[in-house]
């Protein structure tokens, strides 16, 4: 890209414009670029304390729905048309006259280039907080919400690769380098939106060949937004807290004696107990995980709020507790649901009512279909926050009850 002429890049610029336009009129900014919306006061802003297992984030009153990526061209082209775009501008800012240019311009070229990928990055921040809280207010459907963070991911991740580009210019200028911080602070904001479930929903609408959807509960409020999956034996749920990031604001932690560390560890003690830590200090974004065998757990707190802003967590669902068990009987079928603490995910399971046999059942949430039971008549599945219907359906006949998940 770097060796294109002026005349083609562009003609990249100018063809990229009107899908600029789109993401511009979809992010939902009024005309001061502040998202809409506001939080509420009454929901804690700290995790919510478990026994035997990790704290968790907790959301208000939440907007939920099941949805996920289906193999989409319009993607993969609109991924091609962002990464055009992005290398448009670093041509303009960076490469353009940089092999002739004085060392003093060459440091100009870099900072320019810098504070442009700065101000977008925090354009994303912008850009993810308003759809979360249009989707909240019913304004965005599922599968909206779910293109608006693809059309994110996909940002976060060419700035990703033009900040790497920065860098290795910024080699070449004797006696310069980028802010170390603002480089990681950057980096951490950037990864942030490239998380794993995530990066499984992007792999899936570029994946032209794959014939299955893949499914994510979506839960949304004024204050944040979680996304869940069940992977294999593991649970996968990333929360995003807005009312805890100020960029604004001083670090906390800075110049004091209260650690991020320590903070973590007091904010998730089991989590600190059972696992290995690890740190990276970036900016006033301290990035703190705890790792074992049974589960990963990472979040970034933000030193002007001084409280977790993402959390990210990874578990073994056997490590998970039983908190509760209900049973139901209905037209020959029984069945039953053991339940894991803090929306955590809940087992289903399907038998014959006389002959305590496992059934072969599709089981639904509030009529969305999650799944088929195992072998053993099972399913695991992410329940929404609050009530719920939830079915079975067999060969010969079904069950449906109505449940509810507390809030969490």
């Amino acid at each position: 890209m770097n060796s294109a002429t002026p005349a083609l890049l562009a003609l990249l610029l100018v063809c990229s414009l009107p899908a600029m336009a789109i993401v511009a009129a979809d992010s939902g900014l009024d005309g001061s670029g502040e998202p809409d919306g506001s939080v509420q006061d009454d929901v804690p802003r700290t995790p919510l304390e478990i026994e035997n297992t990790t704290n968790r984030l907790q959301l208000g009153e939440t907007t939920h729905g099941y949805a996920g990526a289906t193999p989409n061209l319009g993607s993969v082209f609109a991924s091609t048309d962002e990464e055009l775009r992005v290398d448009h501008e670093q041509y303009v800012f960076v490469e353009r006259g940089f092999d002739t240019a004085s060392s003093t311009e060459r440091e100009e070229m870099i900072e320019a280039a810098h504070s442009r990928i700065t101000d977008r990055t925090a354009e994303l921040e912008e850009r993810e907080e308003t759809v979360v809280r249009q989707h909240a207010n019913g304004e965005k459907s599922d599968d909206e919400l779910v293109r608006s963070l693809l059309e994110i991911y996909h940002e976060a991740s060419v700035l990703l690769d033009g900040l790497d580009r920065l860098e290795e210019r910024a080699d070449d200028v004797v006696g310069y380098s980028l802010s170390s911080n603002q480089v990681r602070e950057n980096t951490r904001a950037l990864e942030a939106h490239r998380t794993t479930i995530k990066s499984e929903l992007a792999a899936s609408s570029a994946d032209l060949e794959a014939d299955d959807r893949f499914e994510v509960l979506i839960q949304t409020s004024e204050e944040g937004y979680r996304l869940s999956i069940i992977e294999g034996e593991t649970y996968i749920s990333e929360t995003t807290r807005f009312d805890n990031y100020d960029p604004e604001a001083p670090d906390q932690f800075a110049g004091t004696d209260r650690d991020a560390y320590d903070y973590a560890g007091e904010l998730y003690p089991w989590a600190a107990e059972h696992g290995s830590p690890n740190y990276l200090a970036a900016g006033s974004i301290h990035d703190i995980s705890f790792t074992a065998n049974e589960f990963d757990i990472r979040m970034y707190i933000d030193g002007g709020t001084g409280e977790v802003y993402r959390e990210l967590q990874r578990l073994s669902i056997d490590s998970l507790p039983i908190k509760e068990h209900e049973t139901w009987s209905q037209d020959g079928l029984e069945l039953s649901t053991r339940t894991t603490p803090a929306n955590g995910p809940v087992e289903v399971t399907v038998t014959d009512a006389e002959t305590g046999e496992p059934e072969s059942s599709t089981i639904a949430v509030d009529g969305h279909e999650l799944g088929e039971t195992e072998s053993d008549g099972t399913l695991w599945i992410i329940p929404p926050i609050g009530e719920y219907e939830l079915a079975a359906e067999t060969q010969t006949g079904g069950i449906n009850v109505t449940t509810e998940t507390p809030g969490g």
